[in-house]
């Protein structure tokens, strides 16, 4: 993990002595007493994680309770993201300062600077290295300062997000799906779509029961689970696998596997111990009654025996962060019949947007998950949809339809990294076939 921990650890040295010398510019005209505490708590809030980060790896982070682990994950992203928003309106500021700087130089040298001019340039110059105290703030303090609340936007957000138990505020997602050739014996059923349990984040069996009576609530006559049970080890799952098992359906529970389900994400002592981890998390989609498909194909048939064709595809993305290629479509559609309007399982809506749209005309409906909507950003129905997830995927959340192919991104049912949603609640996706 060096090669992932150090480059990080020497960026954000780097973005603290640059924030640092903005909360001892920015503020020239508070009283000292007022400056030195905020550079206190600054000091305070940035060393806190650098030292236990240390730490927490000697003591074996993975074997913390995961109360632990998602509060100082929470902890450290509320550190480090705060600072990343305030970073532009610094680099703002003193790009204008450096430009300045450069016409200051350019008129003095050729001489086309009138005596008054430069007393007042000199004067703008002092007040804004806080030489002088004036009642007035100058344009690069203002800059300043605006960098700070910016900053604590982040910081106040995420730590309220996470402890007003956002996280397992579940919000059931309803809409009807129109499949070509689908027969119509199939109208009316209830597929309920699941995604990123992420099981070793849990830490609330009342909440997670919640979370699953309303799913029970819906009455699904299908399941699909789109991957990612588990954070890095099968073995976070065994403490909820009575809650879990509460997952039934009449026609079935079909699953996937996710990026964090091959155990890509962690250390193991060889690669016999990865061997075993793996094949311990296939043998509880057994035990649980999931059909888990690993590029392969299967009918489903309802009481009128009808078929539903149903394509399961391992993990399959377009960046190397997010796991192997384990995917293969052609591997997991051999055999089936020709001209078949089926259903695709896949964990990375890249998989749909790379390989399926256009491509594969007979996968009338794709369902991943993955993104969990970077479980944070804005959504008014009808109105506006933005999460940080749309700088890395253009299709984050939701239903999209493109003609006789669509694509539905689950946004989450568990989350990771931060114990909270901000904007962005944890999905429970029901689809009426219609």
């Amino acid at each position: 993990m060096l090669y992932f921990f150090v480059p990080f650890l020497l960026a954000n040295l780097a973005t603290d002595y640059y924030v640092w010398r903005h909360l001892k510019k920015g503020f020239p005209d508070w009283a000292l007493a007022k400056r030195r505490t905020c550079y206190g708590f600054y000091v305070a809030l940035q060393i806190t994680w650098y030292v236990a980060l240390p730490v927490v790896a000697a003591w074996g982070y993975e074997g913390l309770p995961a109360w632990f682990r998602n509060a100082f994950q929470t902890y450290v992203l509320m550190a480090v993201v705060s600072k990343v928003w305030a970073l532009p309106w610094w680099l703002f500021k003193d790009i204008l300062a450096f430009f300045s700087w450069i016409a200051f130089r350019l008129k003095k040298i050729y001489g086309d600077i009138t005596t008054r001019e430069s007393a007042l340039l000199l004067l703008e110059n002092k007040v804004n290295k806080g030489i002088m105290d004036v009642a007035s703030i100058s344009r690069a303090d203002f800059l300043s300062r605006l960098g700070f609340v910016v900053g604590s936007i982040p910081l106040l957000g995420l730590g309220g997000s996470a402890l007003s138990e956002t996280a397992y505020r579940y919000k059931i997602h309803r809409l009807k799906i129109t499949l070509k050739g689908l027969a119509p014996s199939w109208r009316g059923k209830r597929i309920v779509h699941l995604s990123d349990l992420h099981t070793g984040s849990w830490d609330d069996r009342e909440a997670i029961q919640r979370g699953l009576d309303l799913v029970h609530s819906l009455h699904p006559d299908l399941i699909f689970f789109t991957g990612d049970l588990v954070n890095t080890r099968a073995a976070e799952v065994e403490p909820w696998m009575d809650l879990l098992a509460q997952i039934q359906a009449p026609l079935g529970v079909f699953s996937i596997l996710g990026n964090h389900d091959y155990g890509d994400y962690t250390q193991w002592v060889d690669e016999d111990a990865k061997s075993s981890n793996f094949a311990t998390m296939i043998a509880t989609h057994r035990e649980l009654g999931w059909k888990l498909l690993r590029n392969q194909w299967i009918p489903i048939s309802n009481e009128a025996g009808d078929i539903m064709y149903l394509v399961g595809s391992e993990n399959w993305g377009k960046r190397s962060g997010f796991g192997k290629q384990y995917g293969d479509l052609n591997q997991a559609m051999k055999g089936l019949p020709e001209n078949s309007q089926t259903i695709l399982l896949t964990h990375d809506p890249s998989h749909f947007d790379l390989e399926v749209l256009g491509k594969i005309p007979t996968i009338g409906l794709t369902l991943c998950g993955h993104t969990h909507g970077m479980q944070m950003g804005i959504e008014i129905p009808g109105f506006l949809r933005w999460s940080p997830a749309s700088w890395v995927y253009p299709h984050w959340a939701g239903h999209y339809n493109f003609g006789d192919q669509q694509l539905y991104v689950n946004r989450g049912f568990g989350f990771v990294g931060f114990r909270g949603r901000l904007g962005i609640f944890p999905e429970i996706t029901c689809l009426e076939l219609a």
